[in-house]
């Protein structure tokens, strides 16, 4: 498979925390909580008193040395050899108050400035997952789906009064009535005693709250402080070299969750190359960023560069860039990176995007095992019985995209199609979704939805042989072939955007070119697994 992952911070955030200590070797990460006010303002004065003295005579030694200078001047001692090398006031004072002097390069002009403009590095915060090696502790977590905290707290395994003692405890620093389903816990609870020594909720990954046991005031407690946890954006560096198994040979890369990268990947290549020719022998060089909250993964933000190398043999490379042609930024967050989605695309080294339309496939990367075909003879049955549609291999839950915007006309089983979705579109087309395992939440009849909107998951329901989706399109009524549903165009980048554009596509060549490739022929593993045939028949309505 591909080489390591080269990853580089960017801009520099805290340092990931490493290794996992137990809650005493916990309790030297910082200070403990037990710690009175007055020893902690005492510890305090101390060291402000010690900065007073150091800061004192420095601007003591400073003031001896202009004097010296002044003094040497005007009797001439300019007139001697080169002296020797400056000790600055500052280097001075530290000594006599005992403090570590820094070195200063007197012969350069350091900026005034420099030390405002050095972003200072972020503190290591402390989680609950650091007491995971020590023996005497258990760790144990959740999502509160549909259920109040106390409950899903006593389903992970709590006791009552433990619980409640949790839900006291966050009740100080946020309201405990009011979650979402995906928040989630995670508890640390002594094994002997079933005691809670730790616990962390989460609402998102830089909201968690987090409690600690103290024995401040006598009888332990658990203190709870909000943490202060900031997003960091990553460098992703990865070569792929396609097996059978596409999914397993982007997973095996440590491209994963597989799902997302595989669309994103779809969205980058549609118009510059046939997604069906990415075949075993296939490579390809990408350049992505994810985002991290203390040194764990979060999401993928965007793909950025991608070079995809053929298996056919001479077939030239391709090179497509992440640019927003409207300049609102690369990145960002909330509603600043929808906005910048609605207005970024991917662009070949002559800034052109082509497009095929409105219409997109359904499940990315798939793919085709059945094309559509009205006069098909059934292998078994021996009659003609038409294949209105297209089939494409997926596994089990792969996910199922609306295949352009329109209004949900259709959802529920439906004999042999399954779970099934129909969805209208502008201009008397509408678009069929058989087999499906489940749907995704909420879909309903008059929903409208996007292109490439999750709406369901492939499955095997209804009349099939195997997992896949069977994708259809109609307009005024008739099955079509979704194959010919290519309206192509081409979009360039504007000219007023051309510099930045260069600027970009530059920067990403340099980068695309360090990551090393594998040398052609060189399939991965995965690719002596046997492959489904190029043709599989599925028993369709």
């Amino acid at each position: 498979m591909g080489p390591e992952a080269q990853d580089v911070i960017e801009p520099a955030g805290a340092p990931a925390t490493g290794g996992s200590p137990s809650l005493a070797a916990a309790e030297k990460l910082a200070p403990p909580p037990s710690v009175g006010f007055a020893e902690r303002f005492a510890g305090k004065g101390k060291q402000l008193w010690s900065r007073v003295r150091a800061s004192t005579l420095a601007i003591v030694g400073g003031a001896f040395l202009i004097g010296s200078a002044a003094i040497a001047w005007a009797i001439g001692a300019t007139s001697r050899p080169a002296p020797p090398a400056v000790a600055m006031g500052a280097s001075i004072a530290g000594s006599l108050a005992g403090v570590e002097p820094v070195a200063i390069d007197a012969g350069s002009a350091a900026s005034a400035d420099v030390a405002d403009d050095a972003a200072a590095p972020r503190p290591t915060v402390w989680r609950v997952s650091q007491l995971s090696s020590d023996a005497d502790v258990k760790i144990v977590g959740g999502v509160l789906g549909h259920h109040p905290l106390l409950a899903a707290l006593g389903s992970a395994g709590l006791s009552r009064s433990e619980a409640q003692r949790v839900v006291r405890s966050l009740a100080q620093s946020r309201d405990v009535d009011r979650f979402d389903p995906k928040d989630s816990f995670t508890i640390a609870f002594e094994k002997e005693s079933a005691r809670v020594v730790a616990y962390e909720v989460a609402t998102s990954p830089t909201d968690v709250w987090q409690g600690r046991e103290t024995t401040e005031g006598g009888a332990p407690t658990l203190a709870v402080r909000k943490l202060e946890l900031f997003p960091e954006q990553v460098r992703v560096k990865k070569s792929v070299v396609v097996g059978a198994d596409l999914r397993a040979s982007f997973a095996d890369a440590g491209l994963t969750p597989i799902d997302d990268v595989l669309t994103m990947l779809d969205d980058a290549l549609d118009g510059h190359a046939e997604l069906s020719d990415i075949r075993p022998g296939s490579r390809l060089r990408l350049v992505a960023t994810q985002e991290r909250v203390g040194g764990e993964f979060v999401r993928w933000s965007s793909l950025d560069a991608v070079e995809y190398f053929p298996a056919a043999p001479n077939a030239p490379s391709v090179r497509v860039y992440r640019f927003d042609a409207a300049g609102e930024g690369q990145h960002g967050t909330g509603a600043e990176a929808t906005r910048a989605a609605k207005h970024h695309g991917w662009f070949d080294a002559k800034g052109k995007q082509p497009y095929s339309g409105g219409f997109r496939s359904p499940v990315p990367l798939a793919r085709i095992a059945s094309r559509f075909n009205p006069h098909r003879m059934h292998p078994v049955l021996h009659v003609v019985m038409p294949h209105n549609g297209v089939d494409f291999a997926a596994p089990t839950g792969a996910p199922v995209y609306a295949t352009a915007a329109g209004v949900v006309t259709s959802v529920g089983p439906e004999g042999p199609c399954g779970n099934k979705v129909e969805i209208a579109h502008t201009g008397g087309y509408a678009s069929v979704y058989c087999h499906l395992s489940r749907f995704a939440p909420g879909l309903r009849v008059g929903q409208h939805v996007e292109a490439r909107q999750l709406i369901a998951y492939v499955g095997q329901t209804g009349r099939v042989t195997g997992p896949h989706l069977h994708f259809g399109m109609k307009r005024g009524g008739v099955f079509i072939d979704p194959m010919t549903l290519r309206f192509d165009g081409v979009r360039v980048v504007p000219r007023s955007r051309r510099d930045d554009f260069d600027r970009v596509h530059a920067e990403l060549d340099a980068e695309l070119d360090t990551i090393p490739l594998p040398p052609p022929g060189a399939v991965a593993a995965d690719s002596a697994r046997p492959s489904e045939p190029e043709e599989t028949i599925y028993e369709e309505p």
